[in-house]
């Protein structure tokens, strides 16, 4: 019995430890400013329907976008402020790139999927079908960060929806290749791209 109970006790605090790693967001510095932002690449809208409430731009690339669309922020186009928000974004990169991966998933996210709090990775370019579900357990501080191992692209009306306490502030999305998304989609976290 008194082994039986060290090993639970050995095993909650490993559990605990763990936890306390795990729930550090990466610093996102001043990048953390900019509703859409792009370290070094186009940056194209599409959409007239589109509105972005926040500061949007780019350090080093094409920006063609809004109009179409609305924009309620401002435009920074290879200025001071981008450089430094270039810099923040290349460390946060660096650092959700670094996560120990818990779960390797396939590379069409959605359909239905729930997923719990954890660290996420895929092995190349993903898509997103459908519905994707992160489920918070509860717990207002869960983390939910995603490895796309290539570029990400979702399909027409495809969400990523939060339930139980799941809070969008806490979703990651750190993607080897660009990032598309489709019309009519509900996509919610940081996507460092």
């Amino acid at each position: 019995m008194k082994h039986l109970l060290l090993l639970f006790a050995t095993l909650l605090a490993l559990a605990l430890f763990t936890h306390q790693l795990f729930a550090q967001a990466p610093d996102l510095g001043t990048s953390n400013n900019f509703a859409l932002f792009t370290a070094a690449g186009a940056f194209e809208n599409v959409g007239a329907a589109t509105v972005v409430i926040g500061d949007v731009g780019t350090n080093v690339g094409a920006f063609s976008a809004f109009p179409p669309g609305t924009l309620i922020g401002n435009i920074h186009i290879a200025d001071p402020v981008t450089a430094q928000a270039a810099a923040d974004v290349a460390l946060a990169y660096t650092d959700l790139a670094g996560r120990i991966c818990g779960s390797v998933i396939g590379v069409t996210l959605g359909n239905g999927q729930i997923l719990t709090p954890g660290v996420y990775c895929t092995g190349a370019a993903s898509t997103l079908n459908g519905d994707l579900i992160l489920d918070g357990g509860g717990d207002p501080t869960a983390m939910f960060i995603f490895q796309i191992g290539g570029a990400l692209a979702t399909s027409t009306l495809a969400n990523v929806l939060l339930i139980n306490g799941a809070n969008l502030c806490n979703v990651y999305w750190q993607i080897d290749g660009a990032f598309t998304l489709g019309g009519g989609s509900l996509f919610v976290g940081t996507v460092l791209a």
